[in-house]
């Protein structure tokens, strides 16, 4: 029983050897999940600071040229930003908040979740044109042009 002995006490030893090396790498591991997490909430507390900073201090910046393109191009961003959120609510049938950035229906006056007024919609929803609905307004646009003026369509 001596070498059977020798390999459990082996086999314990290198058991142990193991655990200890897991419970390491699961230390490591969760300090790097925890780092990760801690720079996540500084990058996220940087931004909204500089956000702040950015709305005060528009006008004490506008003699930097720096600053000014740096604006400038933060306001090109949001331009866009608002371009599409218009054409995404347009497609949804949703307005965006202006204030809050959540979508509410176009038929809602205010805002569900911060209350602002909802600008209305202008414009209808168009709906699907009919097959002579293109030819009436061709008809209607250019009334002394006949269908021989129209040429053929040609498919590549």
């Amino acid at each position: 029983m001596g070498i059977l002995d020798d390999v459990v006490v082996n086999a314990k030893a290198a058991a142990d050897a193991v655990g200890r090396k897991a419970g390491q790498i699961v230390d490591v591991s969760k300090l790097r999940i925890g780092a990760a997490e801690i720079n996540a909430e500084i990058a996220k507390r940087y931004e909204v600071l500089g956000q702040y900073v950015y709305e005060c201090s528009r006008d004490n910046l506008s003699a930097d040229p720096e600053a000014i393109g740096q604006m400038t191009e933060i306001d090109e961003l949001k331009a866009q930003q608002a371009a599409i959120a218009k054409e995404l609510g347009d497609k949804q049938n949703k307005v965006f908040c202006p204030t809050c950035g959540k979508q509410s229906p176009t038929t809602a006056t205010f805002c569900s979740a911060c209350g602002t007024k909802l600008a209305a919609d202008p414009e209808p929803i168009p709906q699907e044109a009919g097959p002579n609905d293109a030819k009436e307004a061709v008809e209607a646009d250019f009334p002394e042009a006949t269908e021989a003026d129209i040429p053929p369509r040609q498919y590549p």
